[in-house]
């Protein structure tokens, strides 16, 4: 394998890792998010 092409490849892992975080960090927040509308509309 190529010097470029491992870098390529390290990159896109980079990529990945970052995207699967990212994704977790939002439905993490969403589901929060959900949870204290929920609790706001029960409470009226």
């Amino acid at each position: 394998m190529t010097e470029s092409g491992f870098l390529i490849f390290f990159g896109i892992i980079i990529l990945l890792v970052i995207i699967v975080a990212v994704v977790t960090v939002v439905a993490t927040v969403a589901s929060s998010v959900a949870s204290i509308v929920e609790d706001e509309d029960e409470d009226e």
